[in-house]
């Protein structure tokens, strides 16, 4: 009787199965498409195999992002696939703009290994973009992905394109209104602009001043590794620009920012940086290659906005011989990252002077930079100023354990932070690459992970989480 039941319940329950509906087929155009444009170009255009409803669905989305992350990979692994790669890429996306139908862009991303002799495709897919109402705009062409090129094979922006001319003059330019009468309807497109974003090329201040006063959206504004950038002044209370990044523009004789509402600032142009009336200013990194340098531009460039910043990024090659210097007070600021590049076994302690100025300070990050690891024979040393810090959290330490360097600083925390809760090390560079980890980098960092974990486990209280990635 009971195998009876059992077989009808059996036989009812199969009855009951049928074929899934495809309800999301059912959904109109415009949700799908909206779908769709979270995806990256290739995987969107992947979506027109499932069926005809789908095959050209992905022709109007309007997000394109052409990431090149596998190709990347692969040219990091073997350099001389990289010709054949940019021809690859280059087809790839003019082919994909021809079959493009939408009619405004949320997006338009290339990010792929390309220079000046990719210039007639690019000025080509720059026209497509404006002609779509594109609001974020980003050409991402950095050497191998990752590096900053020689500026002589940078792309260069065409200027022509914006009714300015062909030429370099990097000199500040503000348009006046009847600058815009002379220009086709397809060339002020441009209007719509949010973000803009160029990672090696070439970019004159006239430009960049350009789209600054006739984009009443553009909100943010990054230049990493333009070779004709040497004015530019980023001035008027009506700018909408709140993050603005100019990095690695090593000919920049001048940076004003005056009289504008920004939030974020990103540079390493120094001293030759002008900050004036920015009282919205409250995120501030800043590059330079040696303590003296930070000293000045500290006390000088950022003078002005010491007293509001509640983030502050300072990238240095030495540090040690600060820890006696008497900063200015940061009464705001609520998180400080230290990064230093080519570190050795030195004192990390000169750090502890600018966080003595802090007395808000809830988070630090020191990030070591380097190519190595250093196995330390000097004795641990405790640092020369005592400090109560009230509030700092969190204590994340990066990069290679370089034994007394990093227990003395943990030390100096755990003596005055009194409401520390975590203290976090990771081995491995906060810097990405594309590049296989090698065998002996991994070694290293495990051996890094060991020695961290043999010295300070015998440091830290067991009221604080001591945190080893």
């Amino acid at each position: 009787m009971a195998k009876r039941l059992q077989s009808f319940a059996l036989k009812k329950c199969q009855k009951r199965v049928c074929i899934a509906k495809d309800r999301i087929s059912q959904l109109p155009d415009e949700v799908l498409v909206h779908i769709l444009s979270f995806l990256t170009v290739e995987e969107a255009a992947d979506t027109s195999v499932l069926s005809r409803r789908w095959l050209s669905l992905w022709r109007y989305i309007d997000r394109l992002d052409f990431d090149a992350t596998k190709p990347l990979d692969k040219v990091a692994l073997l350099p001389k696939l990289r010709k054949r790669q940019m021809k690859k890429y280059l087809r790839w996306v003019s082919c994909t703009l021809q079959m493009c139908k939408g009619q405004r862009l949320d997006q338009f991303r290339v990010c792929f290994d390309l220079n000046k002799f990719a210039r007639h495709e690019i000025d080509k897919w720059i026209e497509f973009a404006f002609s779509r109402n594109v609001q974020r705009l980003e050409l991402d062409l950095l050497k191998g992905g990752e590096h900053i090129r020689n500026f002589g094979y940078c792309y260069t922006f065409p200027a022509w394109l914006l009714g300015l001319g062909d030429s370099a003059d990097s000199s500040s330019y503000i348009p006046h209104s009847n600058d815009l009468q002379i220009l086709s309807p397809v060339k002020q497109n441009f209007k719509s602009l949010k973000v803009l974003l160029f990672k090696s090329v070439n970019v004159t201040g006239k430009v960049l001043e350009f789209f600054l006063h006739n984009c009443p959206f553009l909100e943010t504004m990054a230049v990493h590794g333009s070779g004709t950038l040497v004015n530019l002044e980023v001035v008027g209370p009506s700018l909408k620009l709140r993050h603005l990044e100019i990095q690695y523009c090593y000919k920049v004789e001048s940076l004003k920012i005056c009289d504008t509402n920004l939030v974020t600032l990103r540079t390493s142009v120094g001293t030759k940086l002008l900050l004036k009336n920015v009282p919205m200013l409250v995120e501030v990194k800043i590059s330079s290659a040696a303590f003296n340098h930070i000293l000045n531009d500290i006390s000088s460039c950022l003078s002005c906005v010491i007293s509001q910043l509640v983030v502050l990024h300072l990238t240095t090659h030495s540090w040690e011989k600060l820890e006696h210097y008497n900063f200015p007070q940061l009464t705001k600021l609520k998180k400080f990252v230290l990064t230093i590049c080519g570190q050795k076994d030195r004192s990390l302690l000169g750090c502890t002077s600018i966080i003595r100025a802090a007395p808000q300070l809830k988070e630090f990050e020191l990030q070591l930079i380097s190519g190595c690891s250093v196995q330390t024979v000097r004795e641990c040393r405790k640092a020369a100023i005592k400090c109560r810090l009230h509030h700092l959290k969190v204590v994340k330490l990066w990069g290679f354990y370089s034994g007394a360097a990093h227990v003395e600083l943990v030390r100096y925390f755990l003596e005055n932070a009194i409401a520390l809760e975590k203290i976090i090390f990771d081995p491995r560079t906060p810097m990405p690459t594309r590049f296989p980890l090698d065998p002996l980098f991994v070694k290293k960092a495990q051996t890094a992970r060991n020695l961290a974990k043999l010295h300070l486990e015998g440091e830290v209280p067991p009221d604080i989480e001591l945190v080893i990635l």
